[in-house]
């Protein structure tokens, strides 16, 4: 499903060689996987992770090898959407919403967190998707754009956005496989499957340098921060990226004697009721489960001109999250060439939970002396929310004059697209009888005074009597 670019864009891109461009080398201070591009003209942040500011909790895990002691850790969010990472040990200094969301979650999973094997992770927050439309392959290249936050472990975690490069085929199995793990709320009476926050393990470098668990990007499709009343649930993100995705593989297979099974998938929608809005934009009449062409004019000109447009259209039906992911994981299996090195060297970092981290080793220790508890550093203020227009530099240097558009999916909820305004019919005349029903009715003419006659004179009789009396 299409949906329209960011506002404000520009008309042309600008120079990549000049202030602001593409081509204006990024600090050297931040550390990036080798397939993120960071956006040259916006500043990297430090990441203020602080256990008492976070508002949701979006995931959790166990690092192996343990990062200073820990091992499991939390990725949050706080009041404006952005990730913090908080170790298991700072639990206690948690707000009280969101251990409730911890023990939520835990309970109703039924098993521990999934463990992650990696020294290096990055975590990207997806607010944009994409698709590149006349692509020369079948798993074509898909552009992620948002904010990204690493890398961890490390003294020296920033934050930068930019623009994260993957495959159609690491989209989908990504989500595939972390739908398991996903992270889960408590149903309210809005939502009509249990919410939930989920996440896909991309990766963001080489296969070789993904097998020494380096590169390894954690991505969670970014939630509108006027959404996040009770939760994070990005159910509704990720079936629009998905079918965006699906479609993408699909029309490629049609023209480009793809796998006949894609090419012949019926493929249902994130949104029916987008979808009925972007036909009647595209001048259709819905009726139903039917869209036929709206005739421009009236008469028979209007039906020849019916007959001449293209048939009618069947509006596609709507299908949950699982659906879609279910279809991905099809799709997987009938996707040239995959499952890719770099994929099956991704998944192996991705390991069971265990009952417990591991037992512990009781050491005897001489008795201290009693420490002053240590200070805490100073608390960084949360930065507000950056601006989206960054990412027009991105999708104006992809632009190429002539070629197609490319699919946009954005992770804010859009406004549906207004329909077409129907032509006005014709004035015609009016019957006569119509204008009394008018706003201002014409004034009626007067009508005709009768001659008056000569009043009788009382007492004297008419002349027509005397006939009688004769």
């Amino acid at each position: 499903m299409e949906t329209p670019p960011l506002p404000g864009r520009r008309a042309a891109a600008p120079p990549l060689d000049c202030p602001g461009g593409l081509r204006q080398p990024v600090a050297a201070s931040v550390s990036t996987p080798r397939y993120f591009v960071p956006h040259a003209a916006s500043p990297a942040e430090p990441v203020p992770c602080d256990a008492a500011e976070v508002v949701h909790v979006v995931d959790a895990f166990r690092l192996e090898p343990a990062y200073l002691g820990e091992s499991e850790w939390f990725v949050c969010t706080d009041v404006v959407g952005q990730l913090q990472l908080i170790p298991g040990s700072d639990r206690a200094r948690l707000p009280a919403s969101v251990q409730a969301q911890l023990a939520h979650h835990e309970v109703a999973a039924g098993r521990p967190p999934r463990r992650l094997a990696a020294t290096e992770l990055f975590f990207f927050s997806a607010e944009m998707v994409e698709h590149p439309a006349d692509a020369e392959g079948f798993n074509d290249p898909v552009y992620l754009y948002g904010t990204l936050t690493g890398p961890w472990p490390g003294n020296a975690v920033m934050r930068v956005p930019g623009q994260l490069t993957v495959s159609r085929g690491d989209v989908l199995a990504g989500f595939t496989h972390g739908a398991q793990d996903a992270f889960r709320y408590v149903k309210d009476a809005e939502s009509r499957d249990a919410p939930s926050a989920y996440h896909a393990l991309l990766p963001g470098d080489r296969a070789e340098h993904l097998a020494q668990g380096r590169g390894l990007v954690l991505t969670y499709p970014a939630v509108p921060a006027e959404l996040q009343a009770n939760n994070v649930s990005n159910g509704a993100q990720v079936a629009n990226v998905l079918h965006a995705v699906l479609v993408q593989l699909q029309e490629d297979a049609r023209a480009h004697n793809g796998p006949q099974a894609i090419a012949e998938l019926d493929l249902p929608v994130a949104s029916r009721a987008m979808a009925i809005a972007e036909l009647e934009v595209k001048g259709f009449e819905v009726k139903g489960d039917i869209a036929i062409p709206r005739p421009t004019k009236g008469g028979l000109v209007g039906k020849l001109a019916g007959w001449l447009q293209s048939e009618e259209v069947r509006v596609p039906r709507e299908a949950p999250l699982p659906e879609f992911l279910e279809l991905s994981r099809s799709i997987l299996a009938l996707l040239p060439g995959w499952p890719t090195e770099t994929e099956r060297t991704l998944r192996a970092h991705v390991l069971a939970g265990k009952l417990s981290p591991g037992t512990p080793v009781h050491r005897v220790s001489p008795p201290r002396a009693p420490q002053p508890p240590a200070a805490l550093p100073p608390r960084l203020p949360t930065p507000p929310a950056r601006s989206s227009d960054w990412m027009n530099d991105f999708l104006d240097a992809h632009a190429r004059p002539g070629a197609a558009k490319p699919r946009i999916t954005q992770m804010k909820p859009q406004a549906a697209p207004r329909p077409a305004p129907v032509p006005a019919k014709p004035p015609s005349s009016k019957a006569a009888w119509q204008s009394d029903f008018a706003a201002n009715p014409p004034a009626r003419p007067a009508p005709k005074q009768q001659e008056k006659k000569a009043p009788v004179t009382p007492g004297k009789k008419p002349d027509w009597m005397n006939d009688f009396e004769d």
